[in-house]
């Protein structure tokens, strides 16, 4: 499937422009003129610019910088070759990313939607969150020198990458994304396409001594409307998530096979000729009591991979008494909870002293627990720690919501019976002290009264609608609305 068009963002991804800024942001036209040498191309981008234009795919470019300096820093550089530009004089204070405006423009004048095969190419968190809220694939570009993201893209891909796969949209993706998709995990494919992350969990680009863990896939989390949203239409999102819905959850086979070439791989990325494999090869264990999928999932993989590694499924355990991690919020606090209840089994104490070590989990959130493992592992005399996961969680940031009745994590669901969104506090999942609070989401103010509007499904026609909450309060509103007109 042939990519519909191919957006960029400018600085800092075509081009590095960190010494412009100040001329940029003060409107000194006769500064940038002066200095605009400092700035530099990236290597690969005027030949990858020029092969794409020569391919016919469109090229668009959306950036939150005026207009003035965009095309001055194009000009210099030669790379003025975009179907369609969209700067900050589009789109105002308002509509700078990460509000989709400015790519909402530049889809409509390519004369394309949402719903088209659009990749947008960026170095920033906003420039993810702006694609993924537009309905197009976010895309980080290893050639850019950047600091590390913490937002996960659809894909980290290199130029040759990018003019190779002009006509196969889906090799621009992570393959455990891919799997999901096509429920099994040997069908054609050019790549494993996997993103780099450093030990705190973000994007790091592609040099080997920045990272510590690679994830094949991404989790869209239920933690408010768009990333729920994106769940719902993603299926590796789906399959991690089905293990909160079963005690007997069992991890898919075609995962198994990935992770077992991951297994057999991996060492030549981490270790070149070195060594062919990692000394052990074990996984996050299930707390007491819970579903031990991974362990199972590393019995499975122990059969299929050729290795010489020695699999330990029980090298760590979690103390009586761990709290669930998803319900516990940022970093800090699952690594005070992980502090003190994860530990190296005493009887591998000795064994893992100076030997390398690849742990498996099959989705990551904040990082914390990888960190948490690499640094046991370390005092316990680990000569070398790796991880690996299917998948790392995209969490477009909002303010934390938590439960009015027991004070934990607020996350979005659905209900099983009409599909619709709500918030159900984290601790519905938990055997002690569960607690069943839900809250509607509001979709918008209701015009009427200003009360919240919320999504309502009319059982009898089958049709959805928006309902003021007012209806339950004194004095009542009763203003409705199609559900089609928001």
């Amino acid at each position: 499937m042939r990519l519909d068009a191919v957006l960029f963002d400018l600085d800092d991804t075509l081009v590095a422009t960190s010494s412009l800024e100040d001329y940029r942001t003060s409107r000194d036209i006769e500064g940038l003129e002066s200095n605009i040498h400092k700035s530099r191309v990236y290597e690969p981008v005027k030949d990858m610019l020029e092969k794409i234009k020569e391919q016919g795919v469109p090229l668009g470019l959306v950036t939150n910088s005026p207009r003035w300096y965009a095309e001055r820093v194009m000009q210099y550089h030669g790379i003025d070759l975009f179907d369609v530009t969209v700067c900050y004089d589009d789109v105002g204070a308002g509509g700078i990313k990460p509000s989709t405006k400015g790519i909402e423009i530049a889809l409509q004048e390519l004369g394309l939607t949402n719903h088209s095969k659009v990749i947008y190419v960026g170095d920033q968190d906003s420039d993810f969150v702006a694609a993924y809220t537009a309905g197009i694939k976010p895309i980080a570009p290893s050639w850019a020198n950047r600091s590390p993201i913490a937002q996960i893209p659809a894909a980290i891909i290199n130029s040759e990458h990018l003019i190779a796969f002009l006509d196969d949209y889906d090799e621009i993706s992570l393959i455990a994304d891919r799997t999901a998709l096509k429920r099994a995990f040997n069908f054609p494919k050019k790549q494993l396409n996997f993103l780099p992350l450093n030990g705190k969990g973000e994007l790091v680009p592609l040099k080997k001594e920045d990272i510590k863990l690679i994830s094949f896939g991404r989790y869209f989390s239920q933690s408010n409307t768009l990333t729920a949203q994106l769940h719902e239409n993603h299926q590796l999102s789906k399959d991690i998530y089905a293990k909160e819905l079963s005690k007997s959850y069992t991890i898919p086979q075609y995962y198994v096979n990935l992770l077992s070439r991951v297994v057999e791989t991996s060492p030549e990325f981490v270790f070149g000729a070195e060594q062919s494999y990692f000394d052990i090869v074990t996984v996050i264990p299930a707390k007491k009591g819970k579903n031990p999928r991974l362990e199972n999932m590393l019995a499975r993989i122990r059969t299929e991979a050729t290795t010489n590694s020695v699999f330990i499924p029980d090298l760590f355990e979690f103390s009586a008494g761990a709290e669930s991690l998803k319900t516990l919020g940022g970093k800090d606090l699952r690594l005070a909870e992980l502090q003190d209840h994860m530990s190296v089994k005493q009887k591998y104490s000795e064994v893992v002293k100076g030997k390398t070590v690849l742990i498996l989990d099959d989705v990551i959130t904040t990082g914390a627990t990888f960190a948490h493992a690499f640094e046991i592992l370390n005092i316990a005399g680990a000569g070398f720690t790796f991880g690996a996961c299917l998948a790392k969680t995209v969490s477009i940031r909002e303010d934390a919501k938590l439960c009015p009745k027991c004070g934990r994590l607020m996350r979005v669901t659905s209900n099983k019976k009409d599909g619709i969104h709500f918030y159900g506090c984290t601790g519905f999942h938990e055997k002690n002290n569960k607690c069943n609070y839900s809250e509607s989401i509001k979709v918008k103010e209701c015009p009427r009264c200003g009360d919240d509007l919320v999504k309502r499904k009319n059982r009898n026609k089958g049709t959805y609608f928006l309902a003021c909450l007012g209806y339950s309060k004194q004095p009542q509103c009763k203003f409705t609305e199609h559900v089609e007109e928001v």
